[in-house]
Formats: structure tokens, sequence, C-alpha cells
């Protein structure tokens, strides 16, 4: 897995920088901050989240597969899951290596040799 700053990420409803996450009960996890992305299958894997809380910054991954809705005019995503369920599994992006442009030409051409 690689490491991919939010600012650099583009979806539908604009960059992924500062996308609110929100439980099921409108609960706020977090801010989303990052994805962990497996570059040969260009597949997203997790939302890396910084948690809402006052004098705690740490960071969390939230699984990308976890049912979800966008809310574009809150420029958030409400996952399906209660605030109290989500596992919140630590994360510390220096311990992953961050997405690279060897990475970017390797997925581009990943299968095409034949």
């Amino acid at each position: 897995l690689r490491y991919l700053e939010a600012d650099a990420v583009q979806c539908p409803t604009g960059r992924l920088e500062g996308l609110s996450i929100l439980s099921q009960d409108d609960e706020a996890i977090g801010v989303v901050r990052g994805v962990l992305i497996d570059p040969m299958t260009r597949t997203l894997k997790y939302f890396v989240v910084e948690a809402a809380r006052l004098f705690n910054r740490r960071r969390y991954l939230v699984a990308a597969d976890t049912p979800a809705v966008m809310l574009p005019d809150d420029h958030a995503l409400r996952v399906d899951v209660a605030s109290e369920s989500i596992e919140r599994q630590r994360f510390d992006s220096r311990l992953v290596p961050h997405f690279s442009d060897d990475d970017l030409i390797a997925a581009m051409f990943a299968g095409s040799a034949s």
C-alpha cells in the first residue's frame, strides 16, 4: 500500500482534503487527511482520518469498502456504521511508503506487457 495526501486526490465533489467523515448518526468522526491505495490495482483501501477530538490529533484508518454516502453540499462522507463501531486503527504516515512517480508508471503499465 502507498500513502497519498488528500489534497492530491480528486473526486467528483472536489479534492478529498478536508472531507468530513460522519457516522450513520451524523456524529463527526474526523477529517480526511490522506488515503492508502494499492498502486498496482489502483484501488482505494483506506481513508486516513484525523480524529475530531479537541486535544487529540491522532490519525486513524477507516476502511474504504465501508458502505457510505457522499454528501456534496456538506463536503462530507457518511459511513453506514455507528461511531462507536468504527475500528480506529492508528496510522503513522512515516511508516508507509508514499505514492511515487514510479508507482504511477508501474500502475499505468501493469498487465500491458504480454
